[in-house]
This record gives C-alpha cells, structure tokens and sequence, in this order.
C-alpha cells in the first residue's frame, strides 16, 4: 500500500516496518502491593506530565509514551464493577471469580474476588483489598450493623 497525503493509514502501519514493542509495565517491583497500617493498598504509578494513572506500575505513561511515572498507591475500598466465576481453567483450581474493580482514583483494574457466597455477589457492591502470602484479592466490604 503507497501512501500519499489524503491516505490515512491504521495506527499500526503509521510507524512503518521498523517499528519495535517497548517496554512498558516496570519489571523490577517487589510486589503488586503494600501492607500499610493494616490495609492492602495496591502499587500502581502515575504520569507526572499527563496524570494518568495504571496499575500495575509502569515506566511508560500509556496516553503520552513519557517516561515520567512517580509510585501510586491506592485502596483499600473499591466497586465491584463486573464479574465472572470460571469453572473450568488448565492453569488454576476451579471455580474461581475474577471481577473488576473501581478505585476512587479511577483506576480499574481486574482482581481475583475471594467470597464464600458468590451468589452474594452484585455489581457496584463495595469491596476491599486483601492479601495473603504474596497474593491480593479483593472481599466484600462488610456491611455496618
């Protein structure tokens, strides 16, 4: 395909055929969270210049390409957005419920959900992060009585 001027070409034949996948999510993290006064908080970075936020950390602002992210840590409380149990998986003991999760930064991110009713389970229903051992999941948040 030639390209001229009025051709617009698809984002991915736009860098040509030298182009190369860069490194993007930070390999060097110790884990994926922190315990910080008892509460889970996940480590996620943010763009000094453009602001936006991921998780888990990366050395490449996603909406820019800088290479200006600073630590974010965010939770313990979220939204269950959606979810989904999976029943049959090669790599993983079945059932098991996976679900994203809303922080009140606006990150989303997809979390295993740990909960001994699924059928309990709702979207928009408030969660909080856990850990065990060097996993985090998500729970229900307890409801006050």
């Amino acid at each position: 395909m030639q390209a001229n001027e009025s051709t617009v070409l698809p984002t991915a034949m736009a860098f040509g055929e030298n182009a190369q996948p860069i490194r993007d999510i930070a390999s060097d993290q110790p884990s994926q969270f922190v315990v910080q006064d008892g509460a889970v908080l996940l480590r996620g970075s943010q763009s000094r210049s453009s602001g936006s936020k991921a998780f888990p950390v990366r050395e490449v602002c996603m909406e820019t390409g800088a290479r200006d992210m600073q630590d974010l840590f965010f939770g313990p409380v979220g939204t269950l957005y959606s979810f989904s149990t999976i029943h049959v998986s090669a790599s993983r003991p079945t059932p098991y419920t996976l679900g994203y999760v809303d922080f009140p930064n606006g990150v989303r991110v997809l979390a295993h959900v740990r909960c001994d009713d699924v059928s309990a389970l709702y979207c928009d229903m408030p969660v909080t992060t856990a850990s065990e051992g060097d996993d985090w999941f998500v729970t229900p948040t307890l409801a006050e009585k």
